[in-house]
C-alpha cells in the first residue's frame, strides 16, 4: 500500500513541476532572443502569479489526467484549448499591470505560450519513456465479459504496449479507472453495483467498454461499423459543421502555399520520369470523393503503363512487378503522391482524411462491406487515420479494418485530430508498408443483424472485370 501511495504522489508531483520548469525556460528564452535587458529577476517574479494560473488552466483542460497522456489526439485538443485560454489569461493580466511595468511584456505572450505548450507536447511523450512506467502503471477494474477482457488483453501489447495499464480487482487506493460494458452491467448489476458506487465515492473515472476500446486502439469497435445508425449521431452533425468551412479555408491556403514551394521538386521529378521510364508523366484514375461522387486523382507515374489492369484490391501483389525502379523510391518516401496538391487546391480532396478508393474498388466493397459508404462521408485525403495507424489495403479483410479506423476520424473529427495525423505523418512517411505486420483484432460484441462481420471470415470471391477469374483472398 505504501508503494501505491508513493506512486500516487509522484503523479501528482512530476508533471506541474516540469510543466513549471518548461514556463520559466520558455520564458527565459524568449526574453534572450527578443528583449535581453529585460532578462532579470523581477521580470521571473512578475510571471509566476500567471504561471500558477496556467498551470490550473493545464489541469483543467485535463493536462493532468494520466489516461489521456498516451493520446496524441486528445493531447493536441487539449493543449490547443490550453494556449488558447493561456493567451486570454495573459493578455488580461498584463493589460491589467502594465501601469506599474517599465517592459511591455504582452509582445512575448505568443512565442511563450507557444513554445511552452510545444515543450509540454515533447514532456508528455518522454514522460513515459523516462520513467517506464514504473510511476504510471495504471490499474483498472474490468466490469463485463471475461472472453472479451482476454480479446483486449491479447491485443494491448500491439496497439497499446505504452499504456501501463494492467486489470486487477477493485482497491482503493490501487485503481485508476473501472471500465464497464453496458450491456454487462444491465445483466449483472449485483455484481457490480459495489464497484461503480465506490468508484463514484471516491471519483475513480468510469468509461465506457466502447470508448477504452476506442482510446487503446484508436478505432471504432466492429459493433459500431456495424450500425449504419450510428452515423446519424457521430458523423452527419460534424460533417456539415463550421469546421469544415475552416478546414476547406486551410487547405486551399496550404495547398497554393505548398505548390509554389515544391514547384522545383515537382518539376525535377517530372523531368526525371520523362527522360528514365517515358510519357506519360503523371498518373490518373477515377477515385471516389465526397459521397462517393467520382473524382480524377493525379500522382506521379510510378509503374509500367497498363498496370492497373491488373485489378483493384487483391491484385496488389502482382503490380508489385510493375513499379519502375525510380517509381519504388518516390513510392517509398511518398513523393508520388505530390501532384494531389492540386486535387486539394480546387477542392477534390483535403489535406487529411480517408484515402481516395478506385471506383472499382468501391464497386466491390460496397456489395462486401455494407458500412463502407459511410467513410465518404467527408473529403477524401492526402494522408489520413488509417495511413498512419494501419497499412496498405490489399484484401476486402484489410478494408474492413481500415474503415474501423476511417470511422473513428469520422467521429473525433477535428482540428487536433487532423494535427495529430499530420505529425504522425511526417514518421510513417520513413517507415514501409512491408514492416507493418498484421496485428490481432480484439473480438467485441456484436449486434444480432451484423452476420456480414461474420461473413467475411469465410471465403470471398470476385471475378475480375472482363478477364472471367475468380480470386480467393488469402
Amino acid at each position: 500500500m505504501n508503494c501505491v501511495g508513493s506512486r500516487s504522489t509522484w503523479r501528482w508531483v512530476l508533471p506541474p513541476l516540469g510543466d513549471f520548469l518548461i514556463l520559466y525556460l520558455s520564458l527565459a528564452t524568449t526574453l534572450l532572443v527578443r528583449e535581453p535587458s529585460a532578462f532579470n529577476l523581477l521580470s521571473g517574479m512578475l510571471f509566476f502569479p500567471l504561471f500558477v494560473a496556467w498551470i490550473a488552466v493545464m489541469y483543467t483542460v485535463g493536462l493532468y489526467e494520466l489516461r489521456l497522456v498516451r493520446e496524441d489526439v486528445v493531447l493536441v485538443r487539449n493543449l490547443l484549448l490550453s494556449a488558447g485560454a493561456c493567451m486570454m489569461l495573459g493578455t488580461a493580466y498584463f493589460y491589467a499591470t502594465s501601469a506599474r511595468i517599465d517592459m511591455a511584456p504582452k509582445t512575448h505572450l505568443v512565442v511563450i505560450v507557444a513554445l511552452s505548450h510545444a515543450l509540454v507536447f515533447c514532456w508528455r511523450r518522454a514522460w513515459l519513456w523516462v520513467l517506464k512506467f514504473e510511476l504510471l502503471d495504471q490499474r483498472f477494474v474490468f466490469l463485463g465479459d471475461q472472453a472479451h477482457l482476454s480479446e483486449i488483453e491479447r491485443g494491448m501489447p500491439h496497439h497499446a504496449h505504452d499504456t501501463g495499464l494492467s486489470v486487477g480487482p477493485w482497491q482503493f487506493p490501487g485503481v485508476d479507472i473501472v471500465v464497464a460494458d453496458s450491456l454487462w452491467v444491465d445483466q449483472n448489476w449485483e455484481a457490480s453495483r459495489d464497484v461503480l458506487l465506490a468508484a463514484m465515492a471516491r471519483n475513480v473515472p468510469i468509461v465506457t467498454l466502447e470508448d477504452f476500446y476506442e482510446s487503446i486502439f484508436g478505432k471504432v469497435s466492429p459493433y459500431y461499423a456495424a450500425s449504419p445508425s450510428w452515423a446519424l449521431e457521430f458523423i452527419l452533425p460534424k460533417s456539415r459543421g463550421f469546421y469544415a468551412i475552416v478546414k476547406r479555408a486551410i487547405d486551399a491556403v496550404g495547398a497554393v502555399v505548398l505548390i509554389v514551394a515544391a514547384a522545383p521538386a515537382l518539376a525535377a521529378t517530372a523531368v526525371l520520369i520523362a527522360i528514365l521510364d517515358g510519357r506519360p508523366v503523371f498518373f490518373k484514375q477515377q477515385r471516389a470523393g465526397l459521397l462517393g461522387q467520382p473524382f480524377t486523382l493525379w500522382k506521379f507515374r510510378t509503374m509500367s503503363q497498363g498496370a492497373e489492369a491488373k485489378g483493384p484490391l487483391l491484385a496488389a501483389d502482382a503490380l508489385a512487378s510493375h513499379v519502375t525502379r525510380l517509381g519504388a523510391i518516390l513510392r517509398r518516401f511518398r513523393l508520388d503522391e505530390i501532384p494531389q496538391l492540386w486535387n486539394v487546391l480546387i477542392g477534390d480532396m483535403s489535406f487529411v482524411g480517408p484515402r481516395p478508393e478506385w471506383m472499382k474498388e468501391v464497386e466491390m466493397l460496397e456489395k462486401a462491406v455494407p458500412s463502407n459508404h459511410l467513410r465518404h462521408l467527408v473529403k477524401p485525403g492526402v494522408t489520413g487515420w488509417a495511413q498512419v495507424r494501419f497499412r496498405q489495403t490489399n484484401t476486402v479483410a484489410d478494408a474492413v479494418e481500415r474503415l474501423h479506423y476511417d470511422l473513428y476520424y469520422l467521429k473525433n473529427w477535428s482540428f487536433a485530430l487532423d494535427v495529430s495525423i499530420i505529425l504522425k505523418t511526417v514518421k510513417r512517411v520513413l517507415i514501409s508498408d512491408l514492416t507493418v505486420d498484421a496485428i490481432p483484432t480484439p473480438v467485441m460484441p456484436m449486434p444480432a443483424d451484423a452476420s456480414w462481420v461474420y461473413d467475411l471470415t469465410t471465403t470471398y470471391e470476385r471475378t475480375y472485370a472482363g478477364q472471367g477469374k475468380k480470386v480467393q483472398p488469402s
